[in-house]
């Protein structure tokens, strides 16, 4: 059914008559690379999917209704690469786990990425669908959101929204997204966010965020809140900021979270910290160090470090290779491309490959 539908609206998007009629550009990430790691005492080596960014194909478009007002829509669908199946997986009855090994509805999918339609005006943009929360956003990172990097690991293993994954994805959602001057303002309003065993209740959600860039000064922050019946809210802000010195650039975050994943009581905070130093023209090193720790009876904690070398092949394909170790010192299961098997586990991975966008 899946291969269907999206067969189906391939087919329409590149008919004649939507051509006609709006503006229509298909875009993606191909990204893949061989990897060796070990969680415990699991060992793992092959093809990993979406090191750098995640692999994806998308449509986007937009039709001019005049008077400086534009519909806009975006259809994008995630995959992994090594296999060919959709990803991120929503909304069928096939069971999986959720990263507390608690069973979870997922597994069909189709644009599960990112399925929205709106107005755009010198007013920003104003849209419906399934869209990224502000968090997804907050990329003050040297590794660059990468899957590899800390801020990205510690965030969607300890349950914080704030984070370049899946959890910054919600469902039944109003957007809203406007730049001036280099101030960016998003805000997002979920009606029935995202649906997990860790909120039941599938209840409403909100997040805003600001971020300013002028010249080689960056900063930013996020709020989100998550509503829940019968249970804790779940209440996450972060700020973070970057600035180039032209040799290198710094970059790095801090959040916070109450009621993280919906336990009252359960407090938890990442901060983040790295460099990115230009070795050639096309070349760049990457550095970045984070810990996170969970301040309640669970008393859970990890500490994370990555390297890693991306060089520009062309402006579209980046070859790359990345070095990650997390300690998990108190607990923590590790989330990346080696599945560990207990709480507790120091995982590690390294892996080579190349991404290329279109």
């Amino acid at each position: 059914m899946q291969k269907k539908l999206i067969a189906l609206a391939v087919a329409g998007l590149v008919s004649a008559p939507a051509f006609a009629q709006s503006n229509v550009t298909i875009y993606g990430v191909a990204d893949a690379a061989i990897g060796l790691g070990e969680h415990g005492k699991n060992d793992f080596n092959g093809v990993i999917n979406g090191v750098l960014s995640g692999s994806r194909i998308g449509f986007r478009g937009t039709e001019d209704l005049g008077n400086g007002l534009k519909a806009v829509f975006a259809l994008e669908q995630g995959f992994d690469i090594g296999n060919g199946v959709a990803s991120p997986a929503v909304g069928s009855n096939e069971k999986a786990t959720d990263t507390d090994g608690k069973t979870i509805v997922d597994g069909d999918s189709v644009f599960s990425r990112q399925a929205y339609v709106g107005l755009s005006g010198s007013f920003g943009t104003v849209s419906v669908g399934r869209q990224y929360a502000p968090g997804y956003f907050f990329n003050y990172d040297a590794v660059l959101g990468a899957s590899v990097g800390p801020q990205s690991l510690l965030s969607a293993a300890g349950g914080m929204t704030i984070t370049p994954n899946s959890p910054a994805r919600w469902d039944n959602s109003v957007a809203y997204t406007g730049s001036f001057s280099g101030l960016t303002a998003r805000a997002i309003y979920s009606m029935k966010a995202v649906e997990t065993s860790l909120n039941p209740e599938d209840d409403d959600a909100f997040g805003l965020s600001v971020d300013y860039a002028n010249g080689p000064l960056a900063v930013g922050a996020v709020y989100q809140y998550l509503f829940t019946d019968g249970a804790e809210d779940q209440e996450e802000w972060g700020i973070g900021g970057s600035y180039d010195f032209g040799m290198v650039k710094v970059a790095g975050s801090y959040q916070a979270a109450e009621g993280l994943k919906f336990a009252k009581g359960a407090e938890a905070d990442l901060w983040q910290i790295g460099v990115i130093v230009p070795v050639s023209a096309a070349g760049n090193v990457h550095l970045a160090y984070g810990e996170f720790d969970r301040d309640d009876k669970s008393n859970l904690g990890a500490e994370s470090w990555s390297l890693a070398y991306t060089h520009a092949l062309s402006k579209r394909t980046t070859a790359y290779a990345a070095y990650n170790q997390t300690e998990n010192e108190s607990g923590t299961m590790a989330f990346g491309p080696v599945a560990g098997t207990a709480n507790g586990d120091d995982s590690s991975v390294f892996a080579v490959g190349i991404r290329h966008t279109f």
